[in-house]
């Protein structure tokens, strides 16, 4: 029997769009995926906006080289929505032969490109571009165009469990949401206000543990999780045993190569999340 993991896109669909914008996560639910990885943080006056970097200077950067250096939890939500995000450079760049075993070198060439330190794509001007856009928005859009997709949405600012609280309450989304973080402060503050508080405790909760350590395993003994994720270099058959016996879903962060799309499949890993899901969903198809 077949053992596909869910394709979750990992900041949306960031070939068709710039990363965690409403755009980006259409592309990838309009394309099929199960699921849709999109970062996000806080605005001066509260609002959940989609946004991975503390400073929002890369992603609005037009190519015009002039020095932005503004915070986002500095700026006020109505301000930052008249905000371009322009098309032009921000995109990722075709899938090569190959496939990308070394992540920080997609995200490096992708920098180079955008600031015009790749001599063979020069930052070009475009009249393309978007917008920032707010959590509860894509949440209500992908209620009201999926009854399956599910986003995990990967937390960077503490102190947003409150806020996440009201939302899901607001839209019902318990069981399309997922909230987690790579940051263990973050982890522990929403284990506190989510499991201990018993606030809202049907909510999925989930943690970017990297690696199954010896720590992560002794939180794991009174964190109450729905997923984990880790590395691909440090995923193995134990340690999915491991995680599955203790009921928990087991992501896979990246690893977009031929080699670990195999992997994937051996071990039983729950959800792969890929910076190319056409290119993944075509190697699929075709196994």
């Amino acid at each position: 029997m077949a053992y596909n993991p869910h394709r979750i896109a990992h900041r949306g669909d960031s070939t068709t769009a710039p990363e965690n914008t409403f755009e980006a996560v259409r592309s990838a639910v309009d394309f099929g995926c199960e699921g849709v990885e999109i970062d996000v943080r806080l605005t001066k006056d509260n609002k959940i906006v989609l946004m991975h970097d503390e400073y929002i200077n890369r992603m609005i950067f037009n190519g015009d080289e002039i020095k932005r250096n503004i915070r986002l939890r500095d700026i006020d939500w109505c301000d930052l929505e008249k905000v371009k995000i322009p098309y032009e450079n921000h995109l990722l760049p075709d899938f090569p032969e190959g496939g990308i075993i070394v992540e920080t070198e997609l995200f490096d060439f992708v920098d180079n490109r955008m600031l015009g330190r790749d001599s063979d794509s020069p930052y070009r001007k475009t009249d393309n571009s978007t917008t920032a856009v707010l959590l509860e928005e894509i949440i209500i859009w992908v209620l009201h165009n999926s009854p399956t997709v599910f986003l995990e949405v990967e937390c960077k600012d503490i102190g947003m469990a409150k806020h996440l609280e009201e939302l899901i309450l607001r839209t019902n989304a318990y069981d399309r949401v997922i909230l987690m973080s790579g940051d263990v402060s973050i982890v522990d503050e929403y284990q506190k206000h989510f499991v201990r508080d018993k606030k809202l405790n049907k909510v999925r909760l989930g943690a970017n543990i990297r690696h199954l350590d010896d720590d992560w395993k002794n939180k794991l003994e009174y964190f109450e999780l729905y997923e984990v994720g880790l590395n691909p270099v440090n995923l193995n058959m134990k340690d999915v045993t491991f995680l599955h016996n203790k009921n928990l879903k087991v992501f896979s962060n990246l690893g977009d190569y031929p080699e670990w799309w195999e992997s994937l499949h051996r071990l039983h890993i729950d959800g792969f999340k890929t910076n190319y899901i056409r290119e993944y969903t075509s190697w699929l198809n075709n196994r």
